[in-house]
């Protein structure tokens, strides 16, 4: 039996007509490459309900926590820097009480771009607001190529981690964020970094499989060569393993 992929929703502005109404929404790419490395994709709504979070927990196989919005810097004890962009306090808090209850399962996790930042703040991390407050030398790390599936840079990968056993040593990806790890969860390690230094791997010590991205995986489905779907496939056999 296929394994079923909880992904978190993510709240996008209807522009459909004027409407000021919020969908609970999730890219279509996300949902065709769980396909393509054989799960069944389904969107958790947004909704902070222990007994709601408990049924999603309960009904997944595992879970993709995937890109949107900047997580809120009060979410990890911060104000609010200049460069920060759109944020929303109470998506915060549904990841944040869904992680929990994800993690405590033990089943696998992939994040993915806020995944991953959202992930650090789970548990107990910070993040850099934007990029470029990591100092000089730090890359443009949201790419101006739109190219379906296009790359925009190098990141270099850990020895011994789900990565390495993936790509090797180095694999090309793409960027789209301007937010990224700041101080490291404890119970995290960093297992790949791009040219500057900037954090764009983590995998979780302690638990049987969280691997988190800060690049967009499932943007290269329309590429013929798609090698990122290895993350999914990787992913999805975790899950039916469980």
């Amino acid at each position: 039996m296929k394994p079923l992929i909880g992904i978190h929703a993510h709240p996008t502005q209807n522009a459909y007509r004027g409407s000021t109404a919020t969908i609970h929404s999730c890219g279509e790419n996300y949902l065709f490459s769980v396909e393509k490395a054989g799960g069944i994709p389904l969107i958790l709504p947004i909704y902070d309900d222990p007994d709601a979070l408990d049924r999603y927990v309960a009904l997944c196989d595992g879970f993709i926590v995937p890109g949107g919005i900047d997580v809120n810097p009060i979410s990890y004890g911060e104000t609010p820097h200049p460069l920060l962009t759109t944020c929303r306090l109470d998506y915060d808090e549904y990841q944040l009480h869904l992680i929990e209850k994800m993690l405590a399962s033990k089943k696998p996790i992939l994040a993915i771009c806020r995944g991953i930042q959202i992930v650090n703040v789970a548990f107990g991390g910070t993040l850099w607001q934007d990029v470029s407050l990591q100092g000089p030398g730090t890359m443009h790390h949201y790419q101006q190529d739109i190219t379906p599936g296009g790359i925009s840079h190098r990141v270099t990968i850990e020895e011994g981690s789900i990565l390495s056993r993936l790509y090797g040593s180095e694999v090309w990806t793409n960027s789209y964020h301007h937010q990224c790890v700041k101080a490291l969860g404890e119970g995290l390690r960093i297992t790949a970094r791009a040219d500057d230094g900037t954090v764009e791997a983590l995998e979780a010590v302690d638990h049987p499989y969280l691997h988190a991205v800060q690049w967009h995986p499932e943007s290269f489905y329309p590429r013929p060569d798609n090698y990122m779907l290895a993350i999914f496939e990787d992913f999805i056999g975790a899950c039916a393993a469980k």
